[in-house]
């Protein structure tokens, strides 16, 4: 039963959200991250609870620059990631890997002189059904095998 008795705090959230994703300086985070695709993930390894840390990171410092090769990616080093992160370093391969595996994450690797960066491009939402992310966790899982 609706009462109204939080519609000032629902309109105020509504208002900042639109305001945050007009200004451009907001990605989203989407809703089936911690709904669906973190408890399938889980299942395959309790750790990729971290994927919505990493996931966050890397959505906060894409570059919006269009004008820029690596526009709409994020290209920081892992021991930058671990280090901002506080996820261990030898973490981070792994749960990019797995965001790759829900959808979430592309990656490709940009090669200047003598120096290999690798690119996370977040996708802002997966089109993977539940059957796909499970293909592609079981795959993440026999890639990961200890």
């Amino acid at each position: 039963m609706k009462t109204g008795k939080f519609t000032q705090y629902a309109n105020e959230a509504a208002q900042r959200k639109e305001h945050a994703l007009a200004a451009g300086k907001n990605g989203m985070i989407p809703h089936d991250l911690w709904r669906r695709l973190i408890p399938i993930a889980m299942e395959y390894d309790r750790g990729n609870a971290d994927m919505a840390l990493l996931y966050s990171y890397l959505v906060a410092n894409v570059n919006g620059q269009p004008d820029n090769d690596r526009y709409m990616s994020a290209f920081m080093s892992v021991e930058r990631i671990a280090n901002e992160t506080r996820i261990g370093r030898n973490r981070v391969a792994k749960l990019a890997d797995a965001l790759e595996a829900c959808g979430l994450l592309r990656t490709a690797f940009d090669y200047a002189g003598n120096k290999r960066d690798k690119l996370y491009y977040p996708q802002y939402y997966s089109a993977l059904t539940d059957e796909e992310v499970h293909e592609g966790m079981a795959k993440w899982a026999q890639k990961h095998a200890r």
